[in-house]
């Protein structure tokens, strides 16, 4: 029950009876009943006007908590509001924190960049060495050490580099209980009074997360796999972020710029023009390898060639696999095939001849063995322009003498021959 109404039922129970009142006492007495009514309605106005006070509204773009007496209310994702309207108790008793969860917010990384004054950064930035590394003006960042020919021990190598993170805020409970926020002067919006807070973390747990990184890449690596580095650089930054349960979420890094010292500038320059054209000529042996593969043995030439060399394979499978080969292999398969075919004809019919001769061999043996003989001497020699024929069994204890360096008759050249 209002105080202020009781007390004022009870100094109405206090005065006198209207009708018991002279005039001027009548008219007091209705100067009061009127105050106090008045006094009633605008009370009641405030209280309305007060309550009233506590709605409020949420941008598409933003999440809410609120705080009563200093403690985020309710429980699991009731405790963040969505966008709309909703209503708490006023000002002292509730606050009202907006965050811009969608807002994107973006912060570049110049802790492993060179030395670069105002103008030559407005000139698109410095194209010369001015002596050698400052450590205390030049960042940069060691990359994987590699071993160095012909010397005991390895060699790191210095990139210097520039990152851009672009970040945003995922859970604004988590976000609002681990990062201490300035209050708010007129005109500023919330993300840049966190941002003063915020970016140094982020900044530092980057640097961190790119030397965590870089070091496990060579210099070629690094200069070449620009998307594979960031996106790695990326997923550790993330994991040290929910490992202090920031609320944060990355969106993405990005590296714009990565270069050698320029003090090395010429050196290296030379040395990957020379692992260009390594890479260059390996390439062009494996693409001659791969044709003159696809030439001889067919697109599936390699692939078939390593299932050959299978001992388990049967005689079967063995032929399976041979005849997917392609190329030139199946020609000469196919004239080995051809040749294997005459052979065994030509055996063949060896045998059926000799098989023919087996009777009368077995009736006069030394008849057939002259004929068999007569018959190779004449195909011998039927193929040779100079013919010496000695008969053996003839010239026993006699000396034979044959003159070998006579001159010779020209021969005719194979293409006056098939002309004619």
């Amino acid at each position: 029950m209002d105080p202020n109404s009781s007390q004022l039922s009870q100094t109405e129970h206090s005065l006198p009876k209207y009708e018991e009142l002279n005039a001027g006492q009548k008219s007091l007495a209705d100067a009061l009943r009127l105050s106090f009514g008045i006094l009633k309605l605008i009370m009641a106005a405030v209280v309305v006007l007060f309550l009233a006070s506590g709605f409020f509204s949420v941008e598409p773009n933003e999440e809410a908590l609120v705080l009563i007496f200093g403690k985020v209310q309710g429980q699991g994702d009731s405790r963040i509001l969505e966008p709309g309207y909703h209503w708490t108790f006023p000002e002292p008793i509730s606050e009202v924190i907006r965050i811009p969860v969608k807002e994107v917010q973006s912060l570049s990384i110049q802790s492993f960049w060179f030395f670069e004054t105002e103008a030559e950064k407005l000139a698109g930035g410095r194209k010369y060495a001015y002596g050698g590394l400052n450590p205390i003006q030049d960042g940069y960042c060691l990359t994987r050490n590699e071993p160095v020919a012909e010397m005991k021990g390895s060699d790191y190598n210095i990139v210097h580099s520039l990152w851009t993170v672009t970040y945003s805020i995922s859970s604004p409970v988590r976000f609002f209980e681990n990062f201490y926020i300035e209050s708010r002067k007129p005109g500023e919006s919330f993300m840049e009074v966190a941002s003063r807070t915020v970016n140094p973390v982020i900044e530092s747990l980057t640097s961190d997360a790119v030397v965590t990184t870089l070091v496990r890449y060579s210099i070629d690596d690094a200069i070449r796999s620009r998307i594979g580095i960031a996106e790695r650089v990326g997923h550790v930054l993330q994991n040290k972020l929910d490992a202090i349960e920031s609320g944060i979420q990355i969106d993405d890094v990005r590296i714009n710029r990565i270069t050698w010292p320029l003090q090395v500038d010429d050196a290296f320059q030379a040395s990957s023009q020379a692992a260009n054209k390594r890479d260059q000529s390996i390439a062009d042996a494996r693409a001659y390898k791969e044709k003159l593969l696809t030439d001889t043995a067919g697109p599936r030439g390699e692939a078939i060639l390593e299932s050959l060399k299978n001992p388990d394979l049967s005689q079967q499978q063995q032929e399976e696999l041979v005849a997917q080969l392609g190329g030139r292999v199946q020609g000469v398969i196919s004239q080995a095939r051809a040749y294997r075919t005459s052979v065994v004809a030509d055996i063949k019919a060896s045998a059926e001849y000799l098989r023919s001769l087996l009777p009368e061999y077995q009736r006069r043996p030394q008849l057939v063995l002259q004929k068999i003989y007569q018959d190779a001497i004449e195909e011998i020699l039927g193929t040779v322009d100079e013919k010496i024929f000695v008969p053996p069994g003839e010239n026993q204890g006699r000396e034979i003498r044959v003159l070998v360096n006579r001159e010779l008759k020209p021969q005719k050249s194979t293409a006056a021959a098939e002309k004619k």
